[in-house]
């Protein structure tokens, strides 16, 4: 049981580091901030979404793979190739006002609803 409140704890933490590097009052700023770390590297980019990494080894390495955690995975990879997405066409100059036609507003519970909701469901696909 100690094991699983460090586990949860440290996907807290790293949800909170990704929630604070990707904070911004507004969608595009969020774009923004993730386009400085895409335009450094691929694997840069990558590594700023540390959550993707330790939901595979929570699934991988240490056996959680039950439905709610597979779906946290889901969520998180489809997240990431939607960013991925949205940078590559602004890299290509491509037009997003189809994709992105008004910039909505990042208030707190859409900042930090990722700090809650995931671990939330970790701990639910634990029992």
């Amino acid at each position: 049981m100690e094991n699983l409140y460090i586990l949860l704890a440290v996907f807290v933490a790293l949800e909170l580091y990704e929630t604070t590097w990707q904070k911004s009052k507004t969608f595009f700023g969020l774009i923004e901030k993730n386009l400085y770390f895409y335009k450094k590297g691929i694997f840069t980019y990558l590594s700023m979404n540390p959550t993707f990494f330790y939901t595979i080894f929570l699934i991988f390495g240490m056996g959680y793979d039950e439905f709610w955690m597979l779906s946290i995975f889901v969520l998180k990879f489809v997240d990431i190739l939607f960013r991925l997405y949205i940078m590559q066409k602004i890299s290509n100059n491509e037009d997003l006002e189809i994709l992105l036609s008004s910039d909505m507003q990042m208030n707190l519970f859409l900042r930090y609803f990722n700090v809650v909701i995931y671990p939330s469901l970790f701990l639910i696909s634990t029992f």
